[in-house]
């Protein structure tokens, strides 16, 4: 008997020993203790729920508008369905320029920077770049011509060309004007005064007749030299005159036709308005531009539209954009697009968002979502 109960406490007393080795076994194997319910891994995006980041945003229609307390535009809208692929929420940060959304990355005042920011080498060098969002490029906005009269033709006559060569013509009618007077002042004096400002402004005045007129019916020349030079601008006033009315015909042709301005190979020269730290400002200059820098696009064309600057130079679907506004009526787009580009997200350097936001912004490009937000503000344009 006694036996008996003695094996059956034995037996009793290894029931919580096997459940305890058996338990400590599974621990081992699984990685979790056995009677404690194991949730599923939560995914990325819920562990990132609580993730806040600065998004640093500058008004640049319609990538970026102001209205309200919150920003809009096309960039908010694909960068609010990112926001939510990736599970986080988004604290906006407002930057007075353009050029401020790179330095806040630098600064580290900020973690992701939104705008029509083209990826180029010489800002990568400084911060990194997500996958392409869209592709665009430069293109130019003139105001539309609507003054074809006489105002208008005598602008024509103030011209870099013509202005340019008036001012070669009126140089050299100086310099022959004191030499031939120089020649001729002592044997020709009824001619060619012996004083120096009445001989060399009838010198001059020689001169000029000579290039219209082939001579001057009330004076002569009498030396070798003064004879070689009233050849000379003989047969140069034909040429002078021709080159002349060729400029000026060419000129008041192309402004009446198609303005001043029709495509990049006409910037030369030219006064543009471009936005501040803008890749188009490179683009202009490129092409012999002389550039006036401005911190909006909008303040561009309001200079344009006041005559500081003969045309504006900026991204294309921007350009797009503000034509299409009543506000911006009288203005027009020229030319093709040029100087193509692609722009992105933009994040400091080695930023660990960088291959979420390049898998948020695929999945958005496979499944449409990207078109659908790019239709909705900008159109079918191209």
């Amino acid at each position: 008997m006694h036996i008996n109960a003695r094996k059956k406490k034995i037996r009793f007393s290894l029931i919580p020993a096997t459940c305890v080795w058996i338990c400590a076994t599974l621990s081992a194997v699984y990685g979790a203790p056995v009677g404690v319910f194991v949730d599923a891994p939560l995914p990325p995006e819920t562990h990132a729920a609580a993730t806040r980041l600065r998004v640093a945003v500058s008004p640049v229609s319609p990538a970026v508008e102001w209205k309200g307390n919150r920003p809009t535009g096309v960039m908010i809208d694909v960068w609010e369905e990112i926001a939510s692929r990736i599970g986080v929420t988004t604290d906006f940060v407002s930057e007075p320029t353009f050029s401020r959304l790179f330095d806040v990355l630098i600064e580290g005042g900020a973690d992701v920077s939104l705008g029509p920011l083209a990826i180029t080498e010489e800002r990568e060098e400084k911060i990194d770049f997500t996958h392409s969002i869209f592709h665009s490029g430069s293109r130019i906005a003139v105001r539309q011509r609507s003054d074809y009269g006489i105002f208008t033709t005598l602008r024509s006559f103030v011209s870099w060309q013509l202005l340019g060569l008036f001012g070669c013509v009126m140089a050299f009618v100086f310099l022959t004007g004191h030499l031939l007077w120089w020649c001729e002042r002592r044997d020709n004096p009824s001619s060619f005064p012996s004083h120096y400002v009445n001989g060399v402004g009838e010198a001059m005045w020689w001169i000029a007749c000579t290039i219209v007129s082939g001579g001057c019916d009330n004076k002569y020349v009498a030396s070798r030299m003064g004879r070689a030079i009233g050849f000379a601008w003989m047969v140069g006033g034909i040429v002078l005159l021709a080159t002349f009315t060729s400029v000026l015909t060419a000129t008041m042709t192309a402004e009446r036709v198609v303005g001043a301005i029709h495509g990049p190979r006409d910037l030369a020269g030219r006064t543009v308005g471009c936005q501040q730290a803008a890749t188009s400002r490179l683009s202009a200059k490129k092409r012999g531009a002389f550039v006036q820098e401005f911190p909006t696009i909008n303040e561009a064309l309001v200079a344009m539209s006041l005559g500081m600057v003969e045309a504006v130079v900026a991204e294309n679907q921007s350009l797009i954009f503000f034509v299409n506004q009543p506000s911006h009526a009288g203005v027009r787009l020229v030319g093709p697009m040029f100087e193509t580009f692609d722009y992105g997200l933009a994040v400091p350097n080695d930023s660990p968002l960088r291959e979420k936001l390049n898998k948020a912004i695929l999945q958005i490009r496979e499944d449409g979502t990207l078109e659908r937000i790019k239709q909705t503000w900008l159109g079918n344009h191209e």
